[in-house]
């Protein structure tokens, strides 16, 4: 099951509070507009192992250098999926999150 994307004036709206006020706040955004607990952004290298960043309950841990809007919003996805408690393989979770991510990069 997919999620609806949000429409270009919210993009617009997360695009513009992610630069001016940060990624916390950009994701805060959208968090709103799908009606679910907002996701608590981390930059912890430690926690992160293999990956860039990896998400888990309700908290999504970054490396400093990979704290961009794309890996913000493919985390994200993560956070929806567990909220609305969507049931899917990791491997269509994944590649979901990764069009969730690009669909949103590309509507402001």
């Amino acid at each position: 099951m997919r999620l609806k994307l949000p429409s270009r004036n919210v993009c617009e709206r997360f695009h513009l509070t992610y630069e001016l006020e940060g990624a916390q706040k950009g994701a805060n955004v959208l968090t709103r507009y799908y009606r679910v607990k907002r996701m608590k952004i981390v930059v912890d290298g430690r926690r992160v192992y293999k990956a860039s960043a990896e998400y888990g309950r309700n908290s999504a841990y970054f490396k400093r250098r990979e704290l961009k809007k794309r890996t913000v919003l493919h985390e994200l996805y993560h956070h929806l999926v567990e909220a609305r408690k969507l049931n899917m393989p990791l491997w269509k979770e994944e590649r979901l999150a990764d069009e969730f991510a690009r669909k949103v990069m590309r509507r402001a």
